[in-house]
């Protein structure tokens, strides 16, 4: 099991690699915090009708600092809760707006349930918004590594005009559904080695995997986004998968708790280097000195074989900029790994838990794929309502974060307070997706609700059933801040669950829920075990 092992490191030779060259040990504190203020606005201070109407900013229900860190301590109400949890406690406590004061530097944060508040924070962001990246990130880049970074932070971690300036070169590039989709076929060949890999797995007399399936699906992943952003297959679904690639997918299951450690708790770093700290800065270290291995290896490549129809996204972006193609490939193999995987698992036990719901989504796919071993086309995937009302649905119950945020560039008024410029706001969007008020019986799997039209006698469409506020259900965020790898996820997940849907009947073996742990994402964890029946072996009325 790569993902829980800890593997000696097989070094490459990194003296040949141009982009590893001596490092730059200069230190520095907290980064980011500055860019933020120069993005205020710097008009004066409201006085109009409505502000001077709000109740004072610092009215706002919520904890002192002191109290706040007595929540995580042993004991406390918030000790050993994951982000959904501690959301709906603190909700539970202060009600629909409270204030969580800001710790060791950080921006104090204002946590809304209200979606006019969501629009009112949405329409006032801005063409550049500000959203807290991951400090560390900045820190390691452009203090520790500018030799291999060239002072570039990356989409995560800059804003303004650095950040847009990235987006604009990427987007065409990433956003572009037919530039997304050319990798249809390789994706679909990696879902086909996927599901051959389960078989061999699993047990044919009881139908249980022999392995860890959220381990495996991990592999599938990497292996997918490897391939997308570097036109380079792994091996890691093989009996012998590339050893520095093993590796490098352990030290992202690392990297993912360490983030959560340090750049959303609170922490010292900025101040002191812990030991704990530069551990984590190794652990950047390493992914460094792959990553940029095997994008230079990639880079021989295209140089010898140019005469390719299609490029990936990594000769794309070289063809416009190399330091951000190498910022933005190595950030899309550490993002999409545990963040697609993890969506998977919700959506994959959803339909485990509701079996009617899985064999009309089974009927939809013998019409697009009669023959199992057919190969996925544009055209045969072009008409798959109910697979992505599926997808949609799961991601309302569970996203992968529990709220957005943004930085308020101006002052506004939220539920009748004052936030200044300069907060912090989190809007609540999982709270308000598993709400009644907002998804008619919202505590049940109903890819319906987001048909356009009935499917057939017994799936009828009710749009009803879900809200008409836009500002509610945002699983990839909103506006110029989208999930950048929003459309390559959502293609490997379709082609994933087409594969895998097609060949078994998936049933959810443990007596509990599924749970989640808190890394930076909601990440599944626990007792993850589902039963693989193949579809031929199963009775049931198609």
């Amino acid at each position: 099991m790569m993902w829980k092992t800890t593997m000696k490191t097989v070094r490459r030779q990194s003296s040949a690699n141009p982009l590893f060259n001596a490092r730059n040990l200069s230190l520095g504190a907290t980064l980011g915090q500055q860019t933020h203020l120069e993005l205020l606005d710097t008009s004066l201070p409201r006085t109009d009708e409505r502000w001077q109407q709000a109740r004072p900013y610092g009215e706002l229900p919520g904890p002192n600092g002191f109290r706040m860190l007595s929540y995580f301590l042993p004991g406390g109400k918030l000790h050993n809760t994951n982000l959904i949890q501690m959301n709906r406690r603190l909700r539970e406590m202060y009600g629909d707006i409270y204030r969580l004061p800001g710790l060791m530097g950080k921006a104090d944060v204002v946590f809304t349930y209200n979606p006019e508040d969501f629009e009112l924070t949405y329409r006032n962001e801005g063409v550049w918004p500000i959203r807290i990246g991951l400090e560390s990130f900045s820190y390691y880049r452009k203090v520790k590594r500018p030799d291999v970074f060239g002072g570039i932070g990356g989409l995560v971690s800059e804003q303004g005009k650095d950040w847009a300036d990235i987006r604009n070169k990427v987007n065409p590039v990433l956003m572009k559904v037919q530039n997304v989709r050319q990798n249809l076929p390789q994706l679909d060949q990696i879902a086909k080695e996927f599901i051959d890999k389960l078989e061999s797995q699993r047990d044919p007399e009881t139908h249980l995997l022999q392995a860890d399936f959220h381990d495996q699906l991990k592999n599938w992943a990497f292996e997918s986004i490897s391939f997308v952003a570097l036109n380079t297959r792994m091996g890691l679904l093989s009996d012998q998968p590339d050893p520095n690639a093993a590796l490098l997918a352990g030290h992202m299951s690392d990297f993912f708790n360490y983030s959560f450690q340090y750049d959303v708790q609170p922490s010292i770093w900025p101040y002191y280097k812990t030991r704990g700290f530069k551990r984590f800065l190794k652990t950047y270290d390493d992914i460094t000195e792959i990553t940029t291995n095997y994008i230079e290896e990639a880079i021989q490549r295209f140089e010898i074989d140019d005469g390719r129809k299609t490029k990936c996204v990594l000769e794309q972006l070289l063809a416009l900029n190399k330091q951000v193609a190498v910022v933005m490939v190595m950030d899309m193999l550490m993002a999409g790994i545990d963040t697609t995987s993890s969506a998977f698992v919700t959506i994959l036990y959803h339909l485990a838990r509701n079996p009617e719901k899985q064999n009309q989504l089974r009927r939809e796919l013998l019409r697009i794929l009669p023959d199992s071993k057919a190969s996925l086309t544009d055209e045969s995937t072009k008409n798959m309502p109910y697979l992505r009302a599926c997808i949609k649905e799961g991601l309302r119950i569970t996203s992968i974060t529990p709220g957005n945020f943004r930085i308020t560039p101006k002052d506004l008024v939220l539920s009748g307070y004052q936030v200044p410029r300069g907060t912090g706001v989190l809007m609540g969007v999982l709270e308000l997706s598993n709400s009644d008020e907002y998804f008619a019986q919202s505590a049940d799997f109903m890819p319906e609700r987001w048909l356009k039209s009935d499917m057939a006698a017994d799936v009828k469409a009710c749009p009803e059933a879900r809200t008409r506020n836009p500002f509610v259900y945002l699983p990839f965020g909103f506006g110029p801040r989208t999930c950048i790898g929003k459309r390559i996820a959502e293609l490997e997940m379709e082609t994933l669950l087409v594969r895998l849907l097609r060949r078994y009947h998936i049933s959810w073996l443990p007596d509990t829920a599924l749970q989640y742990e808190s890394t930076i994402i909601l990440s599944p964890c626990g007792d993850i075990r589902f039963k693989l029946e193949p579809v031929e072996g199963v009775q049931e009325s198609l």
